[in-house]
C-alpha cells in the first residue's frame, strides 16, 4: 500500500489535538434547580485555571478520534496494488522539424514545448509507480528514455531531444512502440498533426498492394496508425519561408567561387527578405528579395577563394520556423588527378592530350607519382593499390597480329551497370584493330565474342583494358570518347582520399575513402576516429571506405584522427514538405479498441472509497453530537 499524496497524512496532527482538548475539557455535573431566580450569584464559583484530568474515555473521545483518522484516510488516497496498477506509458514522439516551429504569437510556446508538457500532464495523471518509454520517431526510431523507467527519468532525457528530421514515415517508430507496450500499457504518439484517413474506395487499385507505412502520392500521410494508439496534435496553421537549395561551386582556374541559393515561401501573403551570406562577422554578400505568395526566388553569388566556410541566412518577419532559415556550406576542396601518358608518339596519344588537356581539375606528371597511367596494352601494370592503369591497344604490335585484327562496327553491348559507360552510346563508331583476349577480365563493352573494352580482374591495381587500335578507329573523333575518358578521370578522382562532397542533405550517407588499397601505407591516418558535432563526439570505425550514416542533426562535422583533422563537411536541412506549417492542425484521436466511457462511469475505483470516506465522517459527527446532547434534549419533558 501506498499514499497517493502524503501531505493528506499530516491531518492524522489532530488526533493529539482531540485527546488534549479531552484531557483539559473541564465537565460539570449537572444541576437541577427549580427556577432560574434560585440561580444566584453566591451558586457560581470562580475556580483556578484548568488542571490536567485523567483522559476519558468516553463515546465522544472514540467518535472524534475516528472522524479525524477518516479524514485523514481521505486527503492521503491510500493505495493498494490489487485496486489500481501501474500503467506503461509509451509516448511516440514526432521528430519531424517542423516539431520546432513556434507561433508568431507574443510568448507562445514552439510545438515541442507543447509536445513536453502534454507528455508531462499524462505523466502525472499516471499511477504512482508507472514507468514510461520514450521513442523519437525517424527512419531508424531511437529510444529516448527507457525501456519503462521512471518519468523523473524520461523528463530529464526530453532536455536533450530536439527534433530536426525530415518528412520520414513514422511506421517503424509505431511498430517499436506496439513491441513494447504490454497488455495494460497505454500508447501514446504526440505530433503536429493527425494523420488523415485513407478511404479505402478512393485508392487506385494499383496501390492496395503498397505498404501503408510509407508516404505515397495517394496516402502522403501514415494512415493505418494503431488501433490501440491514442494520437494528440499539438499543432497549427502557420506561414513559413524557408532555403530549400543551397550549393558552392568553385573554379581552380579562376580561384572564385559560386553560392547558389533558392529560397520558397509558404507563406499566405507576399514577403520582403533578405538573403545574407556571411563569414563570421564578415558580410560576403546581401540580396533584397519580394517572394509572392507561394513563390520561391533564386539567384547565384560570386564569392572569393579561401573562405573556407560561409553561413547563408534569410532575415523574414513573422517566420514561424527558423531551422530552414540558415545553412553552412563549406568550401569545396580541389581534387586534382595527376596522369601520366606513357605511349608512343602516335593517334592514341594525340587523341588522349585532346581531352585531358581540356578537363578542369587535371594535370600531367611523372608516371610514378601519377594518380592515373595510361600505358601499352601489351604490358600489364604491377600490383599497386595507389596508382590506377589504362591500357591501350593494340594489345601486340607484331606485324601478322596487326593484320589478324578486326575492324567492328557493332552492335556493340554495354554493361550500362558500370559509372565508366555513363552516357556512351557508340552510334555510328568503327572499333577498329580488335585482337583475341585470353586474359582475366570482366567485359565492360563487347561486340560477338570480342572484348572491347574490359577491366582487369586478379590484382590489387585497378586496370581498364581497351582492345583498340586509335590507327583504325574513329572512337577518338566521336563524342563517346570525350564522355568515356571524363568518366574515368572523375571516377578516379572519387577514389582519391579524402571526402568527395563537403555538403550534404539531412538523411544523406557520408561515404569518404580514408586511404587507397586493403592498409595505409604509411601511417598517416593511423588513430581511432572520432566524428565531432556541436561539442558531442563518438567513435567511428577506422576501415579503407568509411560509411557514416545519415546525420539526424544539421550543422558542421569533423572528422579526426586523433588529433590530425581528416575533413569537414556541413549536413543542413532542406525539405520543402517538412517546412510547409500550412496543413498542421491540432486535435486528438482515440484508440480505436478502447471503450468509452459511460456518462455516469467514475474514472477512478477510489471514488467511491472517497465518497464512503466522506459519509462516515459524516455519520460519526452526527453520532458525537448526539452522544454531546443534554437528556433533557434526548426525551421529552414529563410536567
Amino acid at each position: 500500500m501506498y499514499f497517493a499524496n502524503p501531505w493528506g497524512l499530516l491531518a492524522l496532527l489532530t488526533v493529539p489535538a482531540i485527546v488534549l482538548i479531552h484531557m483539559y475539557h473541564r465537565r460539570f455535573p449537572p444541576l437541577v434547580v427549580a427556577g432560574s431566580h434560585l440561580w444566584t450569584s453566591p451558586t457560581r464559583q470562580n475556580l483556578a485555571g484548568r488542571k490536567r484530568n485523567k483522559l476519558p474515555i468516553t463515546k465522544s473521545l472514540l467518535l472524534e478520534l475516528l472522524a479525524a483518522l477518516l479524514l485523514s484516510l481521505v486527503l492521503s488516497q491510500p493505495r493498494w496494488g490489487g485496486l489500481n496498477q501501474t500503467v506503461h506509458l509509451v509516448a511516440v514522439l514526432d521528430n519531424s522539424a517542423s516539431m520546432l516551429a513556434r507561433p508568431p504569437d507574443p510568448g507562445a510556446s514552439s510545438f515541442r514545448d507543447a509536445a513536453v508538457a502534454e507528455l508531462g500532464r499524462r505523466a502525472e495523471s499516471l499511477p504512482r509507480g508507472s514507468l514510461i518509454t520514450l521513442i523519437q520517431s525517424g527512419n531508424r526510431p531511437t529510444m529516448l528514455a527507457g525501456p519503462a523507467v521512471a518519468w523523473d527519468e524520461a523528463r530529464a532525457k526530453l532536455d536533450d531531444w530536439q527534433p530536426a528530421a525530415p518528412r520520414h514515415s513514422f511506421g517503424p517508430a509505431w511498430d517499436l512502440g506496439l513491441q513494447l507496450v504490454e497488455k495494460n500499457g497505454e500508447l501514446l504518439f504526440i505530433t503536429d498533426h493527425l494523420p488523415k484517413p485513407r478511404q479505402p474506395s478512393q485508392m487506385p487499385a494499383e496501390a492496395k498492394d503498397v505498404n501503408p507505412a510509407l508516404p505515397t502520392e495517394s496516402n502522403p500521410t501514415i494512415a493505418d496508425a494503431p488501433d490501440r494508439m491514442e494520437i494528440v496534435s499539438v499543432g497549427r496553421r502557420l506561414d513559413n519561408i524557408a532555403i530549400n537549395a543551397a550549393r558552392w561551386t568553385f573554379d581552380s582556374t579562376t580561384g572564385r567561387g559560386k553560392v547558389f541559393v533558392r529560397v520558397q515561401s509558404q507563406s499566405r501573403r507576399p514577403a520582403e527578405i533578405e538573403v545574407r551570406g556571411r563569414r563570421n562577422d564578415q558580410v560576403v554578400f546581401s540580396r533584397s528579395v519580394t517572394l509572392p505568395e507561394q513563390g520561391a526566388s533564386a539567384f547565384e553569388a560570386e564569392v572569393p577563394g579561401g573562405l573556407g566556410q560561409l553561413t547563408i541566412e534569410i532575415i523574414a518577419a513573422d517566420d514561424a520556423l527558423a531551422l530552414d532559415n540558415q545553412v553552412e556550406l563549406i568550401e569545396p576542396n580541389v581534387r586534382t588527378v595527376t596522369y601520366s601518358i606513357a605511349l608512343p608518339a602516335g593517334e592514341a596519344a594525340r587523341m588522349l592530350r585532346k581531352v585531358l588537356d581540356v578537363l578542369p581539375d587535371v594535370q600531367p606528371g611523372d608516371a610514378r607519382s601519377a594518380q592515373l597511367v595510361f600505358a601499352p596494352a601489351g604490358v600489364l601494370p604491377e600490383s599497386n593499390p595507389r596508382q590506377w592503369w589504362a591500357g591501350i591497344g593494340p594489345l601486340s604490335r607484331v606485324e601478322d597480329d596487326l593484320k589478324e585484327a578486326k575492324d567492328l562496327a557493332g552492335p556493340y553491348l554495354l554493361d550500362k551497370r558500370h559509372p565508366l559507360l555513363e552516357g556512351v552510346v557508340l552510334g555510328g563508331v568503327v572499333w577498329g584493330g580488335v585482337q583475341p583476349l585470353s586474359l582475366g577480365v570482366t567485359p565492360l563493352i563487347t561486340s560477338g565474342k570480342s572484348i572491347l573494352l574490359s577491366r582487369l580482374n586478379g590484382t590489387r591495381t585497378v586496370g581498364y583494358l581497351f582492345n583498340i587500335d586509335f590507327e583504325r578507329s574513329n572512337l577518338g573523333e566521336s563524342p563517346d570518347w570525350p564522355i568515356l575518358l571524363t568518366n574515368l578521370i572523375e571516377l578516379r578522382r572519387d577514389s582519391l582520399p579524402g571526402l568527395q562532397r563537403w555538403n550534404y542533405r539531412l538523411g544523406e550517407d557520408v561515404r569518404l575513402r580514408l586511404f587507397e588499397g586493403d592498409v595505409d601505407p604509411d601511417g598517416s591516418t593511423s588513430g581511432e576516429l572520432t566524428l565531432s558535432h556541436g561539442g558531442k563526439s563518438k567513435p567511428v570505425a577506422r576501415l579503407p571506405q568509411i560509411e557514416i550514416a545519415a546525420p539526424d542533426e544539421p550543422g558542421v562535422y569533423e572528422l579526426k584522427a586523433a588529433d590530425a583533422l581528416i575533413g569537414r563537411f556541413a549536413v543542413n536541412f532542406f525539405d520543402s514538405e517538412e517546412s510547409d506549417l500550412r496543413n498542421l492542425t491540432p486535435g486528438r484521436h482515440q484508440p480505436e479498441s478502447a471503450t468509452a466511457p459511460s456518462a455516469l462511469a467514475i474514472d477512478n475505483p477510489y471514488s467511491w472509497l472517497i465518497l464512503l470516506g466522506l459519509l462516515l465522517i459524516l455519520a460519526t459527527v452526527f453520532a458525537d453530537w448526539f452522544v454531546l446532547k443534554p437528556p433533557g434534549e434526548k426525551q421529552a419533558s414529563v410536567p
